[in-house]
Parts: structure tokens; sequence; C-alpha cells
């Protein structure tokens, strides 16, 4: 019985240890400088060459809206998966983060120190309207 108890007792710790930085993770926002000034500035180039024809910057801020509180990764797996509207994911995915990237600076979120990365923690980084 002590045994049984002692396993419980770890896995209830274990569990809220895994539960709190789960949630800490989750804390981040497009607020937190999540991208580099460099990725803006290659996002900018992309962005003139394939998105600008059809959206300007109000568009995005609407778009940012309607993706309230959701992950970043949501977002870039969207326009990955259906832009440009011509030939869908026909971007390199460094493109694509790069243009979310831009897209970010030009709404007013922060550049910060690291790099955005669809492969690492964009999934914990929460959308937030400008």
């Amino acid at each position: 019985m002590r045994i049984a108890v002692k396993i419980a007792g770890s896995f209830v710790l274990l569990l809220t240890i895994a539960l709190t930085a789960t949630a800490r993770a989750q804390d981040k926002t497009v607020s937190d400088g999540v991208y580099t000034e460099a990725q803006a500035t290659s996002g900018q180039v992309v962005y003139d060459a394939q998105c600008k024809t059809c959206h300007n910057m109000r568009f995005y801020r609407d778009t940012l809206r309607s993706w309230n509180n959701q992950p970043l990764l949501y977002l870039w797996e969207s326009i990955m998966g259906t832009m440009p509207a011509d030939n869908p994911g026909s971007l390199m995915f460094e493109e694509y983060t790069n243009v979310i990237a831009y897209i970010l600076k030009e709404q007013g979120f922060p550049a910060g120190d690291l790099e955005l990365d669809p492969d690492n923690g964009m999934d914990t980084i929460s959308i937030v309207t400008p």
C-alpha cells in the first residue's frame, strides 16, 4: 500500500510540474518579441513580391483579431496551406515565417533576440489583437 501511495504521489508531482511548465510556455504572446528584426526585413521582401497585391496591412490586423488567443503556428499553417492563392504552399517555410514576422512588426509587435521558428515553440506563442 505504501508503494502505491508513493507512486501516486510521484505521479501527481510530475503531472503538476508538467502542467506548470506547459502553462508558462503558453503564456508567451506575439507581444513578447518572438521574431528578429532580420526576419521582418526578409519578410518584407517576400510580402512585397507575393502578398501585397492582394492583402494590405489592414487585412492582417483584421486577420490577427480573428485568430486572437490561438497559437501563432495555426496561422502560419493556414497561410502556408492557402497562400499564395494561385500556388498555395509554393514558398519556402522560412519565407512564410519571415512574412509572419513582417506582419507582426507592421502591426506594432516588437522584435526580439530569437528567431521565430515553426519547428521550435511557435505552437506556444499566442496571438493577441494589435
